[in-house]
């Protein structure tokens, strides 16, 4: 495996063998230096590198199968240099693009990624995080969509425009937008989807559409929601579901300093869009999805922030991997470790999960680690601090899989570092060896050390144990929050700490028989109809059987006189409850009478989930009219 540097004065290219190096290696490969992080990029097979040219302002593409042969070099448009670029997924194209100078001609090209050739130029005034990449493919490269000022132009996957029909998606004021990987059918088959998304205008919503790039005349799934400030989409690797992240600049609960945001989940075929994250329940730190299966990791909430496990059919909460200061989350390629880390202000502690296994394999404090990514193996870790957050002790750190480190290299000023991409199927996806697990330092190195030497005088007070110093110190040592070792299934109950000898209470489901698959709302609606029909039975029974009105005997002539007759307070109560149960049972009528007009509207045409679910209702009902002594 290959990793390579960026520094002012060369790219390096390093060769890693895993469990043979004792000391740092020595670079394989060298070139000259570029000026900005952004001056390499490769392919995604890893077959190609490109690097921005300092002398001539072009793109210079090497084949790494070739002894980084050079194979081409791109000229740039407008006079250079070339500010960015990248590869189209099959490394068949090279994307660049230009700083924006005005009566200068086209700024962005599109070349032959081998001979250097120009297939076509347009102009981009302005380049954002949601205008760029300007241009995306399939991952097959079968279609091409480019975004323009009103919609979203589909293009054949060999950007030939003169040979082949090129479509177009009407989508005024459209913001962002992002095609999936490949078709939504079973193994890639099926038509690949297209998602837009569209900017708030006169007090309508903003808007997520998704698209068929076959047949692209109607949405096949909408999602309208507000406060869409900046929006970042996500497809799965299926290209079935996708994660919009909707942010403002600014919160307007004033919980966070970083604005509000909101995430949301579409299904491409439209069978499900709802709200997964809300900005008031804190700031969404990072999700990603599996690379292999259909599930997602959030990181959500006010820091020390949970970190938990979503499927992707509905975006339902299935796994719980505890609490931390965490803010990043790094899939491996097979989808089996990923990475929970705390970089940027946070103190860099990193947790390293086995997902099958459910398990925390092992944790480590990376300090200030500011880019990193997962080796093509799945079993090594790369961090690196790079300038110019960074000025001092930039580095590059290897570690494995549970958090050991391996291999470490110094560097005077680091601009970029990462693992070489290589093609899918190098390397097979291996469960964690056993008995693998974190090195603990020992704490008997020093046998021979020099003892310590005695300090300042300090006060039994000021020794630890209490005050604000000794709080800080004890929250910078530990960021871990209420951290797990093993993964918890949503539903299930964590162990409870019990006094000695009590004995634990046995679990009861809960009323309703709902469970963790029922929604919310669904759970409150069968408890509350159960609590109704709990005291109509009640309401009933008093009624029905009203206690007798007592009459004392007679004790003379002056009670000849008959008392008056008074209305029993029973009697009167059991009144109202009788107008009670027939109010209860004319609501009941009504709504079957409602069941019988949505039958008749069935033969007529499909009904929505809602209704279907009301008319399966229809005997739950009648037993509920009965129950209250009426007829249906």
């Amino acid at each position: 495996m290959d990793f390579f540097a960026v520094t002012r004065t060369g790219v390096h290219v390093y060769t890693f063998q895993p469990g043979e190096q004792d000391e740092p290696p020595s670079p394989s490969f060298s070139f000259d230096g570029v000026n900005t992080a952004d001056g390499l990029e490769w392919s995604a097979d890893g077959t190609l590198l490109g690097l921005v040219d300092p002398n001539t302002g072009g793109v210079s593409v090497y084949n790494s199968t070739a002894e980084y042969a050079k194979l081409c070099e791109v000229p740039p448009l407008v006079g250079g240099p070339v500010r960015s670029f990248y590869f189209s997924p099959l490394g068949n194209h090279l994307v660049t693009h230009e700083r924006w100078v005005k009566d200068g001609g086209n700024n962005v090209g599109v070349w032959n990624a081998k001979t250097g050739e120009l297939r076509f130029s347009f102009m981009m005034k302005k380049q954002t995080e949601m205008s760029w990449p300007p241009l995306k493919w399939t991952s097959l490269e079968t279609h091409c969509c480019r975004m323009v000022q009103d919609g979203v132009q589909i293009m054949p996957g060999n950007c030939d425009k003169e040979s082949q029909e090129t479509r177009k998606i009407d989508a005024p004021g459209i913001m962002a937008f992002e095609v999936a990987p490949k078709g939504a059918g079973v193994g890639g088959t099926g038509s690949t989807h297209v998602a837009l998304c569209i900017a708030e205008s006169k007090g309508a919503p903003a808007r997520c559409q998704v698209y068929k790039l076959d047949d692209p005349a109607k949405p096949t799934a909408t999602k309208n929601f507000f406060k869409a400030q900046t929006v970042t989409m996500k497809w799965n690797n299926m290209g079935s579901a996708l994660l919009i992240k909707t942010s403002m600049e600014v919160d307007d609960t004033g919980k966070s300093y970083y604005g509000g945001s909101n995430l949301y989940f579409v299904r491409a075929d439209g069978e499900e869009a709802s709200i997964v994250a809300a900005a008031e329940g804190g700031h969404i730190h990072d999700v990603q999805w599996n690379p292999t299966q259909d599930e997602f990791v959030l990181l959500h909430g006010q820091l020390p922030c949970p970190a938990t496990l979503h499927e992707g059919k509905k975006g339902s909460k299935r796994m719980d991997f505890g609490s931390g200061h965490r803010n990043t989350i790094k899939w491996d390629n097979f989808g089996r470790f990923f990475v929970l880390g705390g970089y940027g202000q946070l103190l860099g502690d990193t947790d390293f999960w086995d997902k099958p296994g459910k398990r925390l394999m092992g944790s480590n404090r990376m300090e200030c680690c500011v880019v990193c990514g997962w080796a093509p193996d799945g079993r090594h870790f790369l961090t690196a601090t790079t300038a110019p957050r960074m000025r001092v002790d930039n580095k590059v750190e290897v570690y494995d899989y549970v958090g050991n480190l391996l291999t470490k290299l110094a560097f005077d000023e680091l601009l970029l570092a990462g693992w070489r991409p290589r093609p899918r199927g190098a390397f097979q996806d291996r469960p964690p060896s056993p008995g693998r697990k974190k090195e603990e330092k020992s704490s008997t190195a020093g046998a021979n050390a020099k003892p310590k030497a005695a300090g300042a005088y300090r006060p039994p007070g000021a020794r630890g144990g209490g005050g604000l110093a000794a709080l800080l110190r004890n929250e910078l040592g530990s960021t871990a929050g209420t951290s797990a070792s093993t993964a918890t299934k949503v539903g299930q109950a964590g162990p409870v700490s019990l006094p000695p000898g009590a004995a634990p209470m046995q679990a009861t489901p809960a009323a309703g028989g709902g469970g963790g698959g029922a929604s919310r709302n669904a759970r409150k609606k069968k408890a509350k109809e159960a609590a109704q029909e709990s005291a109509d039975k009640d309401k009933v029974a008093a009624a029905t059987s009203a206690p007798p009105v007592f009459e004392p005997p007679s004790r003379g002539a002056e009670d000849k006189k008959p008392p008056p007759v008074e209305k029993p307070a029973a009697a009167a109560e059991g009144g109202a409850l009788a107008d009670e149960v027939e109010k209860r049972v004319r609501a009941l009528r009504k709504k079957l009478r409602d069941i019988e007009k949505l039958k008749e509207k069935a033969a007529a045409g499909p009904l929505d989930p809602l209704q279907k679910q009301k008319i399966e209702g229809e005997a739950d009902l009648i037993r509920q009219i009965r129950e209250l002594g009426a007829e249906p």
